[in-house]
Formats: structure tokens, C-alpha cells, sequence
């Protein structure tokens, strides 16, 4: 039976009911979700610039995630400095409390001022006396003469009357000997009435074994009080307790990363491996090893083996003095530059201004102010050993230390030295290299079965590189080999074993902080050097004279300690800017810089945060709608949309038959 309404008409209905449908839809992931359309092409014109501001909004959005972790870091980095201050402050009074006793009397006077001979015997002959550091011998000898001799033979009395070793009377008559020999250069030294001699504080020093004769009698030693012992034992207390703060506080983490690591993130920046006092001034005893008094010591790093030095000969030079030598010429040297007419150019050595100029920029850059120097070469008579005081930023010239090439050159009667590599009559390249840094503490590694030490400190180096002169914790007593062997090692190990790299944050499209505070700035190897010094053994010297004393036992030792360790540590905490050349010279520098990058990154993160809110506004007023409104055009598309269903079905039910009826 045949329908009235055609295919047309069905499609057309069709089509209707799939529009109010799709419409339908529409309102309704509108009033669910809030947005105008599923995709990109539903939001016409505007597709564009909705892409375009949701990319910068990601952008952005991915800035301030990132600084939430730089602002992290920071802050634990201001609060890492704030500890360090709080507790160098402590210190600095604590120090200042302790300087404003009389230091001098902190050291024990063990001649107590005065010294008496009573033995009549010839108990002297061939006995020392130290005094003001020049040593004397006491000698019966009458072809003993000269500067170094007390003579004690052909001695007269009061009376001008001969007087003998086991007359009465010889003991005074050596008292007068040595009186008339010292008095003139010494006027201080005074000879009472009943044969003493006084003395100020410490005028005997070094070796004096007339000290341990029979019948020499010496003042009551001076030791310090209950007050002092205590005072002194508070303050290198703290001053280790500090140096373990600060190494804690420079290896602060912050999401599994050293922040004071200047891009070696993995590991601690900075080794302090010493869990006591005692055992920290075991180590640094103060008299044989010292703590690092200077910043190339203090950092500096370097390894000497058997393969570049060959064996090595321990030869004891007295006291706790040793040299070490190796049989390679050289063999405490490494090659840093070969200078010619490409590396460094022509160059110029100056002896008024003590320092070495190339042609070539960056020449030097290798080396760094504290550096251990070595010229090979030369032809010139300037070859040696010398320390860096400073290099150009240019890295084309190089000042030297206490004058060394000035006296280099007067010693050749040259006033300035130019090497001109492009001259065919010079001679060839000139080596440059370093080798251990003076003042740098060396571990002997390998060497327990020898009786050999296990660690010196560098007090100077041969102009071959063959010898180390050092100062050891213990010397063999006699001349020592040792042959080559991978077993072994000499190590100068700095406590700071992180990087130097400065990096630059990006915290925005147009702005970046610069990050260049690591744990070998100049500020923590100050207080490091400072604190150890404080720390160390023996920074009272208690020597006794009569022990055999080598070297000077100095009275204000402790005064000079205390009174360099200020001057350190206030430079460490603001040194008014004087150490412009230093990088983070101070806390006040290092705070400050903390404070304004922190500063700069609020600021920042507030600028991103309006715009990261002014983009996404602009954004919903292009994409969303109002889904009370899009919820009442669904309800309105649904009831169309079952109208429209009603009518089709109706319209498709009518046949040519219900259609006439």
C-alpha cells in the first residue's frame, strides 16, 4: 500500500530531527563541561588566538612550577646562611671575650723568667743556650771563638783571680760568662746580686740542653688558670662545633640535590670527616701539621705517583724536618702550559712590577691566585719555583708573590725580560707547572711499613721538582728509600670536592637569576681557615725548652693565632667590599645576593601569576559559556528533538488509505 509521504519528504524530517539532535548535544556538553565546543573548530574565528594564548599560558605555567623548586632551593640556601651567620657570630664573641685577656700570659714561661747555674762541676761544657732565637754553646775549648760560643775556659772571679771547673765559684764565673756574652744585644737580661739571670718571658727558646744540667735552676713556670684553660677550651669548642655546621651546611639538599654544589649535584660538596675534637687536633697537632693558613692551601687538590716521580728518598734534616725526593728530575711537577709563539706569544717579565705578561689572551688561564708556579726553560736565570698573588682577568698577566721575580731578576742584573718566540736565535718553549701548593697538608698513602709518616706539610719545593721540604707528624731516623710501586701515593686533598660551574635560571621569557654561590667561595674557605686554626692542637704553645725544643717557642703565639682568626673571620662576615676580586667574598655578599634573587623571583612569579590569570580569563570569556543558560537550551533542544521524533513517526505512519480516510 503505498505511503504518502516520499523519500524526500523522509529525509528532509530526517535531517531535521538529527540538526535539533546535534544541537541538543551540543547544550549539553555545554552545560555539563562549560565550554562553547568539543574541538578547536567549534569556536570559529576566535580557534586562533585560543591556541595562542593557551601555548603562553603553558609556558607560563611551566615558569612558575619551575621557580616553585629554584624558590625552594633558595630558601633553604638563605636559611642554610642564616645558621652559619647566627653561629660565626657566636664565635666572634666569644673570640672577642677571649682576646681581651692578656694572651701573652696564656703561654707557660717554663724558665719563669729567670735562670741560675749552682753546680760548680764542669757540668756546661759543650751544653746549648737558645736565646732570642740564636743558639749558643758553651765550650771550654780557648780555639772556640766567635758569635756561637759562650767561653767557659780561663774564667776569672770577682777579684780577677783564675777560677776552675770544681773551684768555688765556677758556677757564677759561667753565669758572668754568659751574661757579658748576651747583655749587649739582649739589655733587657739583668744579673742580680746572687748570680740569677732574669729574663723577660720566653728569652730562652729553642734548644737549650744546659736546661737539663746538674745545678741549673729555673724560675716556676707560668700556667695558665682555671679561668683560662677553661675560656680557651670553650672557644676551640665552638670553632669545631662551627666548621661541622658550616660542612652541614653547605651540603644541604633540596630534592636529592646539593644546592652549594656548583653543578655536581650527586655528591656532598664539602668533606669534614672529623667527628670530635680530639680527633680533629690529633690531626692537626698545631706544631708539626697546622691547619692551612692560606686559601691555595686550604683548596687545593693534587696527587703525586710512582710513575711520574720514581722512587722516593726520606732524608730527616732535624726536628720534625724531612725532605722527600724523588729520582725524576721534575717528578713534583705537572706540565700546566708549553709557552710559545701560538699558547702564550711573546713574553715579558718585569722586575719592577714582579710579574710576567704574555701577548696571547687566556694565556694563564689555567692558573689561579695561591697556585704553585713553575718556570723550566727560561734561559734567563728566572727558572724556579714561584706563587701566583694574582692573574689578570684576561688571563695574559701573571703577579707574583713577596717580590720572587723581582729578586729572580736582580740576582741576574736584568730589569725586564722579553722572550721573543719568533726570534730563530731564541731559544724553544718555555714550560710552565704546578706542583703541591705551599702550606698544603699531603697524606703519605702505602707507606705503614716503612715507619714513614703518614702525612707532612709542604714548606717548600726545589727548583728541579725532585725535592719536597715538609714538616711530618713523624720522622724517620734514618735516611729512608722507598722503590716505585702503584701501591703507593702522595694526595693534597681540598675539603671542598664539589664543581665550579655558575649557571644562569630562567624565570621567565625575558629574565634569569645567576646562581654562582658553590662551597669554595671565598667567604667558607675563610671560615673554614679560620675555624681550624682556632681548632687546632697546641694553639697555646706548651713546649718546654728543656726538652730540646727545635725552632722558636713564641710568646705571643696565641695572640697571633687569635688576633689573625679575627681578622679572617670578619672579612668572612663583610669585609666592606675590600675583596672585590673574590668571588662571594663574605656572608654579607653571599645573604645579600640570596635576598635579591629571592626578591627578583617574588616579584617575577607575581608578574607570571597576572598574566597566567589574565590569559586564562581571556581565555574562558573566548571558550566557556554560561551553563545555566546551555542547561535550559538542552532541556529545550530534548523537548524539540522528541516533537520532532512524534512528527516523523506519525507523518511515516500515514498510508494513501489513512490519508483518503
Amino acid at each position: 500500500m503505498t505511503r504518502v509521504p516520499t523519500y524526500s519528504n523522509y529525509m528532509n524530517l530526517l535531517n531535521s530531527s538529527l540538526s535539533i539532535k546535534n544541537q541538543m548535544n551540543l547544550y549539553s556538553f555545554q552545560a555539563t563541561t562549560g565550554l562553547k565546543s568539543p574541538t578547536y573548530s567549534g569556536y570559529g574565528s576566535s580557534a586562533g588566538n585560543i591556541v595562542n594564548m593557551e601555548a603562553t599560558l603553558s609556558v607560563t605555567n611551566g615558569f612558575l612550577e619551575n621557580n616553585k623548586i629554584l624558590n625552594t632551593e633558595m630558601e633553604a640556601m638563605n636559611t642554610a646562611m642564616e645558621t652559619v651567620t647566627d653561629a660565626v657570630n657566636d664565635l666572634k664573641s666569644m673570640l672577642a671575650s677571649f682576646g681581651s685577656m692578656d694572651l701573652q700570659k696564656i703561654t707557660p714561661d717554663y724558665t719563669g723568667g729567670a735562670i741560675k747555674f749552682t753546680d760548680n762541676q764542669d757540668v756546661y761544657n759543650g751544653e746549648t743556650i737558645t736565646i732570642d732565637g740564636k743558639q749558643y754553646t758553651f765550650s771550654s775549648n780557648p780555639g772556640d771563638v766567635g758569635d756561637a760560643f759562650i767561653q767557659i775556659g780561663n774564667l776569672t772571679d770577682a777579684e780577677g783571680q783564675p777560677v776552675n771547673a770544681g773551684d768555688e765559684g765556677y758556677a757564677s764565673a759561667v753565669m758572668q760568662a754568659l751574661y757579658d756574652k748576651v747583655h749587649p744585644t739582649n739589655p733587657d737580661i739583668k744579673l742580680t746580686e746572687d748570680g740569677t739571670l732574669e729574663m723577660p718571658l720566653y728569652t730562652i727558646n729553642g734548644t737549650s740542653s744546659v736546661l737539663n744540667a746538674n745545678g741549673v735552676e729555673t724560675g716556676e713556670p707560668h700556667e695558665m688558670d682555671a679561668e683560662q684553660y677553661q675560656q680557651l677550651k670553650e672557644l676551640q669548642q665552638t670553632a669545631f662545633s662551627t666548621m661541622q655546621l658550616l660542612a652541614d651546611a653547605l651540603n644541604t639538599t633540596v630534592n636529592g640535590k646539593y644546592v652549594f654544589g656548583g653543578g655536581n649535584n650527586s655528591e656532598p660538596p664539602v668533606s669534614f670527616d672529623f667527628q670530635s675534637l680530639e680527633e680533629f687536633q690529633a690531626y692537626y697537632d698545631g706544631l708539626n701539621i697546622s691547619y692551612p693558613s692560606t686559601p691555595n692551601a686550604n683548596l687545593s687538590n693534587r696527587e703525586a705517583l710512582a710513575d711520574e716521580t720514581g722512587g722516593l728518598t726520606f732524608t730527616p734534616t732535624g726536628g720534625n724536618t724531612l725532605e722527600i725526593t724523588a729520582d725524576n728530575t721534575g717528578g713534583f711537577f705537572k706540565p700546566v702550559v708549553s709557552a710559545n709563539s701560538s699558547t702564550t706569544g711573546n713574553l715579558t717579565f718585569d722586575s719592577d712590577k714582579n710579574s710576567m705578561r704574555a701577548q696571547e689572551y687566556g694565556a694563564f688561564f689555567s692558573y689561579k691566585a695561591g697556585d704553585t708556579m713553575v718556570i723550566e726553560g727560561s734561559g734567563e736565570g728566572i727558572d724556579g719555583v714561584y706563587t701566583i698573588k694574582s692573574v689578570s682577568e684576561d688571563g695574559k698577566t701573571v703577579v707574583f708573590e713577596d717580590d720572587q721575580l723581582t729578586n729572580k731578576m736582580k740576582a741576574v742584573g736584568q730589569d725586564n725580560i722579553t722572550v721573543n718566540f719568533g726570534d730563530p736565535d731564541n731559544h724553544g718553549d718555555i714550560q710552565f707547572s704546578s706542583s703541591f701548593s705551599i702550606g698544603s697538608v699531603v697524606e703519605l698513602n702505602g707507606f705503614s711499613d716503612k715507619n714513614l709518616p703518614t702525612k707532612v706539610q709542604i714548606t717548600g719545593i726545589s727548583d728541579d721538582g725532585k725535592t719536597l721540604i715538609v714538616k711530618a707528624d713523624r720522622v724517620p731516623e734514618q735516611e729512608t728509600y722507598v722503590d716505585p710501586s702503584s701501591r703507593w701515593s702522595l694526595n693534597s686533598e681540598s675539603y671542598y670536592s664539589g664543581g665550579n660551574f655558575v649557571s644562569e635560571r630562567r624565570i621567565s621569557d625575558s629574565r634569569s637569576i645567576t646562581l654562582d654561590i658553590t662551597g669554595n667561595n671565598s667567604a667558607f674557605e675563610k671560615l673554614f681557615r679560620a675555624l681550624g686554626q682556632i681548632a687546632q692542637g697546641n694553639a697555646v704553645d706548651t713546649r718546654n725548652p728543656a726538652d730540646g725544643v727545635d725552632g722558636l717557642i713564641d710568646s705571643d703565639h696565641t695572640y697571633d693565632i687569635m688576633s689573625e682568626v679575627s681578622t679572617l673571620i670578619n672579612d668572612a662576615v663583610y669585609n666592606n667590599g675590600t675583596d672585590f676580586d673574590e668571588t662571594n667574598a663574605n656572608l654579607y655578599s653571599i645573604i645579600a645576593k640570596l635576598s635579591n634573587n629571592t626578591v627578583v623571583l617574588n616579584n617575577n612569579n607575581e608578574n607570571l601569576e597576572l598574566v597566567a590569570n589574565s590569559l586564562q580569563t581571556n581565555i574562558d570569556s573566548l571558550k566557556t559559556v554560561d551553563q545555566t543558560e546551555a542547561t535550559v537550551k538542552a532541556l529545550q533542544a530534548l523537548n524539540n528533538l522528541q516533537a520532532s521524533y512524534s512528527v516523523m513517526q506519525s507523518t511515516m505512519n500515514v498510508s494513501l488509505l489513512n490519508y483518503l480516510k
